[in-house]
Parts: structure tokens; sequence; C-alpha cells
């Protein structure tokens, strides 16, 4: 019960810590990519649905669409990455760096298609290829650094 309890107080703060981030002049990263990958290589399946909606809670905090469009959002890119689990073992950099072009590239377009079918247009509809980049170069390592820090540590599911 504990965990759930620091997943969804300080989860969704993770969005709030990219925005000073950003602010900052550091290099972009995007939360929600990262969340993606977190939720579909390393997170327990059994508690999924909970996870993301946790992470939605938080993208919703920085972005004009609502809860469900960003369930949406966030789900779907998890949905396709979730597949590629089993093939982590051989090559984790390489797998991860894919997964970040695709849900670098999945998100902001989710983002805009669902904004214009539930008409929320959101902000971060945007595709930018620097973005990309960053999303390669840093979310790796920092995927390392947040499966070994709380509240993500223990979600990490644990081989059999």
């Amino acid at each position: 019960m504990r965990r759930w309890f620091w997943w969804f107080l300080l989860a969704p703060q993770g969005f709030l810590l990219a925005g000073v981030w950003r602010d900052a002049g550091l290099p972009p990263i995007d939360m929600a990519v990262l969340a993606c990958l977190f939720l579909a290589l390393v997170a327990d399946r059994r508690a999924l649905p909970w996870l993301l909606l946790g992470v939605a809670l938080g993208r919703a905090m920085v972005d004009e669409a609502s809860l469900p469009v960003q369930i949406l959002v966030l789900g779907v890119p998890v949905a396709l990455l979730l597949p590629l689990r089993g093939l982590a073992f051989r090559q984790p950099w390489l797998l991860q760096a894919f997964g970040a072009v695709l849900a670098a590239i999945a998100v902001p377009k989710l983002t805009g298609l669902c904004g214009q079918w539930f008409q929320q247009p959101s902000s971060s509809a945007h595709l930018d290829g620097l973005t990309i980049v960053w999303a390669v170069l840093l979310l790796p390592p920092l995927l390392w650094l947040v499966q070994r820090l709380p509240p993500c540590r223990a979600f990490v599911e644990v081989a059999p």
C-alpha cells in the first residue's frame, strides 16, 4: 500500500520537474516518453494499468488535454513497446534507444490526433527532431537511473 502512495504522490511530479529542467536551459527531457519506456520495458505487468493512471495524471497537470486522452496517448506506445520486453536481455541500450525513438514520435502524433478527434487541442502535439535526438541520448541512461530510485524501484518487475 505504501508503494502506491509514493507512486501517486511522486510520479506525477516528474512532469513538473521536467518543466523546471527545461526552464533552466538544460536539454529537454520528455517525461511522457521516459514513462512509456519505464512502463513498457521495466515495470511490473500486473500493475501497468494503475501505473499508467499515475503517469497520465501527471501529464494532465501540465497539458491541456483531459485525463482520458492522456491515458490513450500514453497507453498506445506502451502497448506497442510491451512485446519488445522479451528482447531486452540481449541489447538493452539499443532496444531502449529504439523504444525512445518510437515513443518520441508516437506521443506527439497521438496527442495531435486525439486532440483533433476529441476537440481537445494540446500544446505538446508538436513533433521536434531535436527532442527525438535528446530522447535517444538521454533517456536510456535516465531509465537506468529511474528504475533504481523511488517510487519506480518498487514497481520494477523481477525476472523469474
